[in-house]
């Protein structure tokens, strides 16, 4: 009887054990938070956002699963970044530049980027190669970028994340304005976190 007893509650612990390490697999298990912010836990990193509703990167639309970028929330100080180049309250990605795309449009790791409120050529129109060279110059293929994502409008239409950014120790949305290879898109100033920077105002924001 005695044996038989040992043996109904090692069954029992061993489904509980069991069922705890599939919480931890599956989802965020109940005695603990999301912190897949810091690392520190998988739930927001196996993409089980319907669980981490606060987690900052399930409610930009990309749990960290299914990147390789690092990012750094602004509010926490990196030492690898210069606080000073990332403001406000949504994501600053540090990443290698894949390729440029045209004068406003990158790839830093798996982000598509768009350059907030800065306009260059599109392929068909006059100073599309001038503008596309220029940044990729800046942007050289393999180096890194740091982009600081735009608080007001996060991503476009096409879900490119828009952002300020930075190769080669620049602000490219400002070097390309400032030599005269793009136009600012003052149809956004009232709906970008940098309309009030001396770069946006200078241009027309």
């Amino acid at each position: 009887m005695m044996i038989r007893l040992v043996l109904v509650i090692l069954l029992v612990s061993g489904f509980f054990v069991i069922q705890d390490a599939s919480a931890h697999r599956n989802g965020c298990h109940s005695k603990h938070s999301c912190p897949s912010d810091s690392g520190s836990y998988t739930c927001g990193d196996t993409g089980h956002c319907s669980q981490c509703p606060d987690n900052q990167y399930c409610k930009s639309g990309m749990p960290i699963n299914v990147i390789d970028t690092q990012i750094i929330p602004k509010e926490v100080k990196s030492q690898k970044i210069n606080s000073s180049l990332c403001k406000g309250n949504t994501m600053c990605i540090v990443g290698t530049v894949k390729s440029v795309v045209d004068g406003d449009t990158i790839y830093v790791d798996s982000y598509k980027i768009r350059m907030s409120l800065t306009n260059t050529p599109e392929k068909d129109q006059p100073g599309y190669k001038e503008a596309t060279t220029f940044t990729k110059k800046l942007c050289l293929k393999g180096t890194t970028a740091i982009i600081d994502q735009d608080d007001k409008q996060p991503f476009d239409k096409f879900k490119r994340i828009v952002g300020k950014v930075y190769c080669s120790d620049k602000n490219v949305n400002s070097e390309l304005l400032e030599n005269k290879l793009a136009n600012i898109s003052k149809k956004y100033c009232k709906t970008s976190e940098f309309a009030s920077e001396s770069w946006a105002s200078k241009f027309g924001c």
